[in-house]
């Protein structure tokens, strides 16, 4: 059921005292914008990229004295702003830098915002006044508005309350309101579903003569060029069933196990869809965006790039074939790719274990010779980079454990990131090659650590002792490991040998 929104007004400190009340735990993973995390390892390059990252980072972090309260910079550079793309990309990079507060106010200024008069639209972007960014919105029938962003959104969301634990993620009636609305009414009205997308009316709840912004109030893709009138594009296809995965994940943690059936088997659907109609079986190559003249681009580099490595970051591929290929065309067409592309990259070679080619991405974001590396995006994403990239720091709050896996490239090798914020705790980890890691729980209640080796192993010693581990894959990548408790203060170790 849609609820008529709070009337604007600038009421950010009476708002945020009110979460504070009514979920204490809102807050527990935000703090100032002086973080304690530290990186260091034996590729110095690499070190200064992390510094120069983290620095501009938190000089991007405003510390709530604006009338939208705390928030932190995302949008283009200068913009005073932040919208729903970049926030959602930024946001564990955030978290990491203990940035959870802001995280939490913005998402829910994006959640609160959604409205019938909008067409089940939030606003795109939001300026540090608590009011749309002028640049892109004129009144409630014309604005700019990108579709994929409230699946974005629902998409981090998760994420966010799998990093942090935050039960305002799962609790707090704004977001709940906003998944309902978006995963409903939202995909109803714009057609966005299987179903119906592929004859939707492109000009939907659009007005092409009178409006300032016509037809991009409701673009079907976050892909803003292209050769001709966009029909759609792969990654609101991704988004979708990336947000329907997400919001059943939020529905099962919330006791609603048989609604989260229901949105579970919708997102097998796009995910069938995107294979059934994106890829391009006489090719052997994804379709990226459809053209009102029903053709089709593929994979494109230039000014208007189509954004493949959606599939990726929304968990939408998995063929080990289809992967490489597009691993390949990044790889070669790099140098010429928006830094706005660029950013999502790094992640996506850690995890598919090619370290070098991540690392090398990495130093040239931030190195002075990218003349856009200030971007808000950039310096956010490679915080992610190397906790969740290089590091293989992931954190599960259903089940209160986090876990580790060495990407590092040589055996002599090491790298050492400290005082991780994630659950409620702080954490340092170090790898040693792929043969050893060492783990610090700093500060917090006990965590579950799965500490996860590279390779095939009939055992693991954990703390010089042999224990039986397990064995699994991550992106076709072998892997063993064990879990062992890991109380505040305590160091442990596990390794091959």
């Amino acid at each position: 059921m849609y609820t008529k929104p709070l009337a604007r007004k600038d009421c950010s400190t009476f708002f945020l005292f009110l979460v504070f009340i009514l979920f204490p735990d809102a807050f527990s993973a935000s703090a100032q914008t002086r973080s304690t995390l530290s990186f260091n390892s034996n590729d110095t390059a690499l070190n200064t990229a992390f510094d120069w990252a983290k620095n501009q980072a938190l000089s991007l972090a405003h510390s709530g004295a604006d009338p939208v309260g705390l928030w932190y910079e995302a949008a283009l550079p200068n913009r005073e702003a932040f919208c729903m793309r970049d926030v959602s990309h930024q946001a564990i990079g955030a978290e990491i830098l203990g940035l959870g507060g802001h995280n939490l106010n913005m998402f829910l200024h994006f959640a609160k915002n959604i409205s019938v008069a909008k067409d089940y639209c939030s606003y795109w972007e939001i300026n540090r006044y608590n009011l749309p960014a002028p640049v892109d919105y004129s009144n409630d029938q014309d604005f700019w508005y990108n579709l994929p962003a409230n699946f974005d959104v629902i998409f981090n969301a998760n994420r966010l309350y799998q990093w942090t634990g935050n039960t305002a993620y799962l609790k707090h009636p704004d977001f709940m309101r906003f998944y309902a609305l978006s995963m409903d009414e939202y995909v109803k009205h714009w057609e966005l579903s299987s179903d119906k997308v592929l004859s939707r009316n492109r000009a939907l709840h659009t007005s092409t003569t009178t409006n300032r912004f016509g037809i991009n109030r409701g673009i079907p893709t976050y892909n803003e060029g292209g050769r001709g009138e966009t029909l759609l594009g792969i990654d609101m296809t991704a988004s979708l069933a990336a947000a329907y995965q997400a919001y059943a994940m939020l529905l099962k943690q919330s006791g609603d196990k048989a609604k989260a059936a229901i949105f579970a088997k919708k997102a097998q659907q796009e995910l069938q869809f995107l294979d059934d109609f994106w890829w391009d079986k006489k090719l052997n190559a994804y379709r990226s965006v459809w053209y009102a003249d029903r053709t089709f681009d593929y994979f494109m580099v230039g000014k208007d790039q189509a954004f493949l490595h959606y599939l990726f970051y929304f968990n939408a591929i998995s063929d080990p074939t289809k992967i490489a290929a597009l691993l390949a065309e990044y790889q070669a067409h790099y140098p010429q790719l928006i830094v706005e592309l660029k950013s999502y990259l790094p992640m996506v070679f850690y995890n598919h274990g090619q370290t070098k080619v991540a690392n090398d991405m990495v130093i040239e974001l931030c190195s002075p010779a990218n003349k856009r590396r200030d971007y808000p995006e950039n310096a956010y994403t490679i915080i992610e980079d190397i906790t969740r990239g290089l590091m293989g720091i992931q954190v599960n709050a259903t089940e209160g454990s986090f876990a580790t896996l060495s990407r590092l490239e040589k055996t002599s090798d090491w790298a050492e990131l400290k005082q991780v914020p994630l659950l409620s705790n702080l954490v340092s980890v170090k790898h040693v090659g792929q043969q050893k890691t060492i783990a610090i729980n700093e500060k917090g209640p006990n965590l579950k650590w799965v500490a996860q080796i590279p390779g095939s192993h009939s055992f693991l010693l954990v703390n010089g002792v042999k224990k039986k581990c397990k064995s699994s894959k991550i992106t076709g990548q072998n892997y063993s490991y064990v879990t062992v408790d890991l109380p505040m203060g305590k160091t442990v170790t596990v390794s091959i040998e």
